[in-house]
């Protein structure tokens, strides 16, 4: 059997020592396919780096990285589209909102996602979203004016209902990670109700 790891971070420092092991061993194991999630431009550039005939890479910018002015939000996302260009790379992300870290720039991270999906809408991409402590608001961007067009990933999905059918209704994929096998959490059910070709697994 076959496996696709829609999120993992093997740009990360933790792998520096032996990320091409462990990448030769899921590979082998039946992990034939990955992606590796940018979530800065330095961990993006890391991202593309790495990718290889298994390996595809995003490009974004992660909520608890944006910048502290729109203007300079405006430039981090330049780059990004610049790095987009790569052939390796699949999607725009993870992007979103977190206000589990950060409370106090609620509307930048708002605007740092918007401004986000309207690349990926222009570049013709996914993205792939975070979101933790904010499904309000991310419902509401995914309603709104900007909606992605060409589907996307709803990262490590918070089991809430009206942010799974949001998510559906978008055209997005729901994906799942450690956290749903853990013996406090709640609302697995609402996975059964979500279409079997929707689905994706992830090791993030």
């Amino acid at each position: 059997m076959e496996f696709f790891d829609s999120h993992s971070h093997y740009n990360d420092e933790a792998y520096n020592n032996d990320k091409d092991e462990i990448l030769e061993a899921i590979y082998q194991e039946g992990i034939t396919k990955t992606v590796t999630i940018g979530y800065n431009i330095e961990k993006s550039k890391k991202a593309i780096e790495i990718a290889n005939n298994f390996i595809y890479a995003t490009v974004g910018i992660h909520p608890s990285d944006i910048e502290k002015s729109e203007q300079e939000i405006l430039r981090q996302i330049e780059e990004v589209k610049q790095l987009a260009l790569n052939k390796k790379v699949v999607a725009i992300g993870e992007i979103g909102l977190d206000y589990y870290w950060g409370k106090d720039n609620k509307e930048l991270q708002k605007f740092a996602f918007i401004e986000q999906i309207k690349l990926a809408n222009e570049l013709k991409l996914p993205i792939v979203i975070h979101s933790r402590d904010a499904i309000m608001d991310t419902i509401e961007i995914l309603k709104g004016e900007y909606k992605p067009k060409y589907s996307g990933i709803l990262h490590c999905c918070v089991l809430n209902k009206e942010l799974i059918q949001t998510g559906i209704d978008t055209g997005l994929y729901v994906s799942f990670a450690g956290p749903i096998t853990f013996k406090n959490t709640k609302n697995t059910e609402l996975i059964k109700n979500i279409p079997n070709d929707r689905i994706l697994i992830e090791t993030d």
